[in-house]
This record gives C-alpha cells, sequence and structure tokens, in this order.
C-alpha cells in the first residue's frame, strides 16, 4: 500500500468517528478529545512509525496560550528576564514546574516571584506555578518572571523556551528579545536573599 492509499484510508476513518461522535450523546469536549484520540490512532495504523504517546502529549497541553518576551541582557548583567503570559483554557488545572532552554543547554531558567520585607523587594525561586482552569498567570516586573542564567541575549533574536508541566506535558514557545527600557527598570531594585 502506497503512500497516498495509507493517508487515504486514515482519513476515511477519522471522518467516520467524527460522523459517529456528532450523532451520540457526548459532551462537545469529550467529543473533541475522542475526535483527537481517534485521529492518532488511525493515522498511527497508516504510519506505524508514529506513536501515539507523542500526539497525545500534544492534545493534553493544546488549551494553553503562551505569548511573551525576553529582554536583552545589559552590559555586565549576570542574567537576564523573561516574561510570560500563560492562559490555561482548560477543563482542569496545570502545574507548571519548570521552563527550560533547548537551545542553550547549559544555561537555565528559574521562576520567581518578587516579594516586599521590610521595604525591600526580593526574589524568591518557585518550585512551581499552579494555573487554575480559565485563569490566567501574567509575568511582569516586580511579580512573577523568568531568571535567565548562563545566556546572553541581544535585542532582535529570538528566545525558544520549553515548558515542563507536572502531568509529563511539554510545550515549546519561541519569544521575542526586546531591547532594555531603562525607563522602566529605572526605580525597581530587585534583590535574590
Amino acid at each position: 500500500m502506497d503512500v497516498s492509499q495509507r493517508i487515504t484510508r486514515s482519513l476515511k476513518g477519522v471522518f467516520s468517528v467524527c460522523q459517529l461522535t456528532r450523532v451520540t450523546a457526548f459532551p462537545p469536549l469529550f467529543r473533541r478529545h475522542l475526535k483527537a484520540v481517534f485521529g492518532c490512532l488511525f493515522f498511527s495504523a497508516a504510519f506505524p512509525l508514529t506513536t501515539v504517546a507523542a500526539e497525545t502529549a500534544e492534545v493534553k497541553v493544546a488549551a494553553l496560550e503562551v505569548v511573551g518576551f525576553a529582554r536583552e541582557t545589559p552590559p555586565g548583567a549576570p542574567m537576564g528576564v523573561a516574561y510570560l503570559n500563560i492562559h490555561n483554557g482548560g477543563d482542569r488545572q496545570r502545574r507548571l514546574l519548570g521552563v527550560e532552554l533547548p537551545r542553550h543547554p547549559k544555561a537555565r531558567a528559574e521562576l520567581h516571584s518578587t516579594v516586599e520585607e521590610s521595604g525591600v523587594s526580593r526574589m524568591r525561586p518557585l518550585a512551581e506555578v499552579t494555573l487554575p482552569k480559565g485563569a490566567s498567570l501574567e509575568m511582569q516586573p516586580g511579580a512573577t518572571h523568568l531568571m535567565l542564567h548562563g545566556v546572553r541575549l541581544a535585542a532582535g533574536e529570538n528566545l525558544p523556551l520549553r515548558l515542563v508541566f507536572a502531568d509529563g506535558g511539554t510545550l515549546e514557545v519561541v519569544i521575542p528579545v526586546r531591547a532594555d527600557n531603562a525607563a522602566q527598570q529605572q526605580g525597581h531594585h530587585h534583590h535574590h536573599g
């Protein structure tokens, strides 16, 4: 059986499942997941090297929307910073355990929060960030953010990130690197402690 016949057979199977789920009394969210799972199964049958596990991991994080940016690394600064806005449009909470820098294997990104102690803002590392269903996390200066160690960033570059979740799912995003805005940074002094 050639490739075009495999694709045709796979698509016919997916279409049949889609028709079945449309006329059956399943809730809409369940129908959508059922279609995705059967689509992966039929595609895997047509192309044996395709793994269902990889496809289902992608489906797990599909309800997340992520946008953000990183700041260029100032001269002499030991680390950089990035901010993400993450919206969990799914039907259950997510726990973000960390962020990886796939293009920079020796570098690391840390989740941080800023807290006020005795009139001084201090940054504290976070072990995880919980994203309730339907909620958003907006990282910003003076609040939750990503500290970037071991990588120098220049304005105009793109920075690939891999978000790692407690359920084993990952999500790859690419964010732009923006010029450092000295006016925005003025008066915002944070200390690690």
